[in-house]
């Protein structure tokens, strides 16, 4: 009986420990984004938590251990954590506001919030490990055993935590209940300890029956504009209303806006630049969309030509009906959703575009596989022969901010032989060397369209698609040469967080 209990005790930490570290890719992309450097730094900070819990758990286990000390090794733990959805936002802000850089900043704010409850729960495996062995010549086995429960235990709150808890209960009522199960777990300790004393039992069944109450009782602060929150799979997904408008976020970042009084506008300026791919295309019949956010590109273009044949995929099946919920956005023969990654409905799809429309791309991530060499070659084979690829990126055009956007140009180029290039703030004065929007086309016409004759094509399409005044596109061109000084992106090696992040 005490062998299982034990085995119920590392196995259940385990579990704790990683579901904890995949929640915590949520707790900090709002502040700092989803790039592999939030990863980095959580996967850096568990294992150096294992890393001293395992020494220190060994080094307690060799001053005369007991189930009261287990006890606190559990309790201790399960309050830190419990308290964590209080204090993480003003740290995660103040790390922030100082700003020590993309790497340092996910890095600093990990130590900060789980350093301390990962080493208490790394020091658990191997001071059970001395309760359990009771021979030396089984030491080896039971170590063994326990080490092997406490990694099924971890596999068990990764799938739970990833697959079902995240977009169901959401961040702080998970991490709420991974402190309360650490506190309900050292109730399993109690029966334990061979001498111990009814106040014992009662306070930290007291303890727990209050961080219970509290977990009900407690609900996030809440903007009062904000319509609704949701964690799903892919996203922390927020949406917002003020006077004129209502917002779609994806964690910190800016997705979509639509204009109450007009829902149908294009509010956002990079929707209107996106929209120059019908200069090239006038006579387009059939339109693929990636990323659809909030559906403004969609809804517009489904109006002003009702007979475009638009598929719109999107990663998160939430978006989706978000989408539809809060931006009115309509499904119809013309315009068909799809809930499935880009890439993989462009290999599947029999279908050919006249337009293909990028914007699945992020400030601080990239979809690293929706800009390769091979994507590109994929993406043309499902053209129509005269069909283009229009991309919304976000990075600067020159400077060590636009290294993406050169390394995502300098790539469609093994592709296709004409690339036009938009800042869609350069009418504002904006530097090419800031971080705006950079829509870029990319056809395969042997002859190079002037950007007068572009200008013109759209000035007589109009439908208020385009930038207001329609001058303003020719501002934003960019027609000089970019710098190589990037590499060319493939499905073999593609360093977009890095070129996001210089």
């Amino acid at each position: 009986m005490v062998q299982l209990l034990l085995y119920v005790v590392v196995f259940i930490s385990g579990a704790v420990l990683m579901a904890l570290e995949i929640v915590g890719s949520r707790v900090l992309a709002p502040y700092f984004g989803s790039s592999i450097f939030v990863w980095g730094s959580l996967i850096s900070v568990v294992m150096t938590a294992l890393s001293i819990g395992y020494y220190w758990g060994g080094w307690l286990s060799a001053r005369e251990p007991s189930y009261g000390k287990l006890l606190v090794l559990l309790v201790i733990p399960g309050i830190l954590i419990f308290f964590l959805p209080f204090v993480y936002p003003s740290v995660n802000e103040q790390i922030a506001m100082i700003d020590f850089g993309t790497r340092l900043n996910p890095l600093l704010a990990c130590a900060a919030l789980f350093l301390a409850p990962g080493i208490f729960l790394g020091a658990i495996s191997p001071y059970v490990i001395r309760l359990a062995a009771t021979r030396l010549h089984t030491v080896g086995s039971t170590a063994g055993t326990l080490y092997a429960v406490s990694t099924c235990g971890s596999i068990v709150g990764t799938l739970l935590t990833a697959f079902y808890l995240i977009p169901v209960l959401g961040v702080s009522n998970i991490i709420h209940a991974l402190g309360i199960t650490l506190v309900c777990l050292s109730l399993v300790v109690v029966p334990l300890i061979r001498l111990h004393r009814v106040p014992l039992g009662q306070a930290i069944a007291t303890v727990s029956l209050l961080l219970g109450s509290a977990n009900l009782l407690w609900t996030p602060l809440a903007w009062a504009k904000t319509l609704m929150q949701k964690d799903t799979f892919y996203h922390r997904i927020r949406v917002e209303e003020d006077d004129e408008a209502r917002y779609m976020y994806f964690d910190r970042t800016l997705q979509s806006a639509m204009t109450l009084k007009d829902p149908i506008a294009l509010r956002l300026i990079y929707s209107r630049y996106t929209s120059l791919g019908f200069t090239f295309r006038p006579d387009a019949k059939k339109m693929l969309v990636i990323g659809l956010g909030g559906g403004s590109i969609p809804k517009k273009i489904q109006k002003e030509f009702p007979n475009m044949e638009i598929d719109a995929v999107e990663l998160d099946p939430e978006v989706i009906r978000i989408a539809k919920e809060h931006f009115n956005v309509k499904e119809s023969q013309h315009l068909r959703l799809h809930a499935q990654d880009g890439r993989l409905f462009l290999t599947r799809t029999q279908n050919q575009y006249d337009i293909i429309l990028l914007d699945a791309y992020f400030t601080d991530s990239m979809p690293f596989h929706l800009a390769t060499k091979q994507f590109f070659e994929l993406a043309q084979k499902k053209l129509t022969p005269n069909g283009i690829v229009v991309a919304n990126l976000i990075s600067a055009v020159t400077g060590p901010s636009g290294k993406i956007a050169r390394a995502f140009v300098r790539t469609q180029r093994q592709v296709f032989p004409q690339i036009y290039i938009f800042a869609a703030r350069r009418p504002e004065n904006v530097s090419l060397e800031t971080i705006q929007n950079v829509i870029i086309v990319a056809t395969r016409d042997k002859q190079r369209v002037d950007i007068k004759e572009i200008v013109k094509r759209a000035a007589a399409i109009d439908k208020n698609l385009f930038p207001d005044p329609i001058q303003d596109v020719a501002v934003a061109y960019y027609d000089r040469p970019l710098p190589e000084d990037v590499p060319i992106l493939t499905d073999d090696y593609a360093p977009t967080d890095n070129l996001l992040n210089p």
